[in-house]
């Protein structure tokens, strides 16, 4: 009798192991938001489709000064933005990327 009661509780630990480590193992990604600050030029601004051209300064440990296309989500921020402005803005990046807080800082 003892026998079978051991059987039985290790029997229910085992499958209540393999449920919590499926679980774990099998639960779906959230997706990593990272902010990071940049700054760069203005080359070229496209308000109808969202999006500015920039070439940034390096961010360090996270890309090289490169020109890049950037989508904006808020297209009221590239009213006051011309291309030659020197912007500071926040790029985040999860699946994608886009600027945020995008502030003139001077001419080039």
């Amino acid at each position: 009798m003892r026998s079978k009661t051991f059987w039985l509780i290790l029997g229910i630990v085992v499958l209540v192991a393999i449920a919590l480590v499926s679980y774990w193992l099998l639960r779906p990604v959230q997706p990593q938001i990272n902010h990071h600050v940049l700054t760069g030029y203005v080359l070229e601004v496209t308000p109808e489709m969202n999006r500015i051209t920039v070439r940034n300064a390096d961010i360090p440990g996270t890309m090289a000064s490169m020109v890049m296309d950037y989508r904006v989500k808020d297209a009221a921020a590239l009213g006051e933005v011309k291309p030659g402005d020197v912007i500071q803005a926040t790029m985040v990046v999860d699946d994608g990327y886009w600027l945020e807080a995008i502030k003139v800082t001077g001419k080039h």
